[in-house]
Parts: structure tokens; sequence; C-alpha cells
């Protein structure tokens, strides 16, 4: 972290502390004290502080005591070194390949589970349908995500959320382009667009499920899809 931000947090962390009470003020000291015994760099103790103190200031307005909100020295203490370790936030990027991958997965067996059942009697998708589909669609729900349900989250601004207007426009216009691609890709000759057995479709789609399964772990890919 750079030196100056964790100064800001330090003056902040001493701003709070100033705020509290007799009680909670020992309660500090005491963890203070037993981060300290625990070998915790003066960085991660600054940063475990500034996560408490905010909570516990505005705790105290209804009457709530450190040990009522964070639990005892020990406890907080052991909290605090066994924190687990946090996943970076999902890229835009990432976020549009788990879209991808699971409209991709989801489309190839349900089309062709319907195929099988309708006897071939329903239009079948050829496999770059499929994937232009998936493409596109992903990233129409990456900006649902960034226009509307990200703002339903708890603790985020919903004042920077833009007009609803613009958010119509962006969501229409990028909802008219997938059902272009969409389309206009159904209309390719077999020699470009190929329409594989509704098996081997099946099998694709569930290797593609997989591969989404294992980068999400990896990279803590977040959906739009499954909120």
């Amino acid at each position: 972290m750079e030196s100056e931000t964790l100064r800001d947090i330090v003056s902040e962390n001493r701003e709070l502390e100033q705020k509290l009470t007799k009680r909670n003020e020992q309660y500090i000291f005491d963890l203070k004290k037993s981060l300290v015994a625990a070998n915790l760099s003066e960085e991660a103790q600054t940063l475990a502080l500034h996560e408490i103190l905010p909570h516990l200031v505005e705790g105290q307005k209804s009457g709530k005591t450190a040990r009522q909100l964070f639990g005892t020295v020990a406890e907080r203490t052991e909290s605090i070194l066994n924190k687990p370790e946090e996943l970076p936030e999902s890229t835009p990027t990432l976020m549009w390949l788990d879209n991808t991958l699971l409209l991709f997965g989801v489309m190839s067996i349900m089309f062709s589970i319907t195929m099988m059942w309708s006897k071939g009697k329903s239009q079948p998708l050829g496999l770059v349908t499929l994937i232009l589909a998936s493409m596109v669609g992903g990233y129409v729900f990456y900006l649902m995500f960034k226009y509307v349900w990200q703002y339903d989250r708890p603790g985020v601004d919903k004042a920077k959320r833009p007009s609803w207007i613009r958010i119509g426009l962006i969501l229409v216009s990028a909802m008219f382009l997938w059902i272009v691609v969409f389309a206009g890709s159904a209309m390719l000759p077999p020699v470009v667009n190929p329409i594989l057995d509704p098996i081997i479709v099946i099998i694709i789609g569930g290797i593609a499920l997989g591969v989404r399964y294992l980068l999400k772990k990896k990279y803590n890919m977040r959906s739009s899809l499954v909120r």
C-alpha cells in the first residue's frame, strides 16, 4: 500500500479513536497490545483497526460496546490473524467471459435437448450462432449489471446510477444487437456455421460449464446472470 494512503488511514483511525467511550477505548488499547504480541505488522494493524473503528463509533450511538460488536479481545485478535485472503474483484472482461461461458453452456444443452425431444422438428442452431449469441448476450448481461443490478447491492452509492433514459437507450441498443447477431448468424451457410449432432453440442456445452467452474474458482469470476 502507498505510504500516503496509509498515512491517511492512520489519521482517520486517530480521529475515530478520539470519539470512543472509555470502555471502548480500553478495548482498542488491549486489542493493539494483543496484535503487537502476535507480531502483526504495523500496516496490517492499521488496516484491521480501520475496519473496526467506524463500526465501533457508529455502534456507540445505540449503546453497543466493542465486546458486543466484535467479541472479546482474544476472539477479535484470532479473527484478524486468521482472516481469509480476499480474492481480487472480478474485472469487466472476466465478468463478460463468465456470462459467455454460462450462456453458451446453458443454450447448447437446452437447444440440443429440445431438438432431440422434437425429433428434428425444431430449427437447429449452428455452432457459430451459439458462440456469437453467447458472446453478445454475455456483454448485454454485463451492461445490465453495470448500469442496474450493481446499484441494488448494499453499500453502493445509488447517486452514481446513470439516468434511466440513458440506461434504457444503452440496454435497448444492446438487446437489438443481440437479436441481430442471433438472427443474422443463423442465416450463415453450414460450411461457416456447422450444425453438429445434438449429443456433441451437449458435450461441448458441458465442457464450457466445466471450464467456467474452474476459471471461477481461480479468478473469482462474477456472473451477471447469477446474483
